[in-house]
């Protein structure tokens, strides 16, 4: 599809968006194109939290590979709002804002302006 198309559809759950006037639009904010293929945000989720549980050790246990999805639901969400509220980011994918605030400080910690001695945010 070009930049502007007069529907979008889901190549993962087949849901469709458009203008109701039938002009062409440009793909919604929320939606990501991947490979070639154009994804609405649940699928997105689904998608990352899918690649989480397929990287999984096989030792995992179901607790475990629980927690892996989640994380990645939510580290996913923090990198595409990344200004996004925590309590928004906590309601989005359905879990804690605690967990939330541990999932963003880990990524705090892992990113490269922390591990170079400058402010995170800066």
């Amino acid at each position: 599809m070009s930049s502007a198309s007069i529907r979008w559809s889901c190549a993962r759950c087949d849901v469709s968006v458009g203008q109701i006037d039938g002009k062409p639009t440009g793909l919604p904010a929320t939606w990501a194109r991947v490979d070639g293929e154009t994804y609405c945000l649940l699928c997105s989720r689904a998608l990352v939290g899918e690649a989480a549980m397929d990287a999984a050790p096989p030792a995992c246990t179901r607790e475990e590979r629980v927690r892996l999805r989640r994380d990645a639901v939510i580290e996913f969400e923090i990198g595409r709002v990344p200004e996004a509220p925590n309590r928004a980011i906590a309601q989005a994918c359905r879990t804690s804002l605690m967990t939330v605030v541990t999932v963003r400080r880990a990524l705090d910690l892992a990113s490269p302006e922390h591990r170079s001695g400058a402010p995170v945010g800066s």
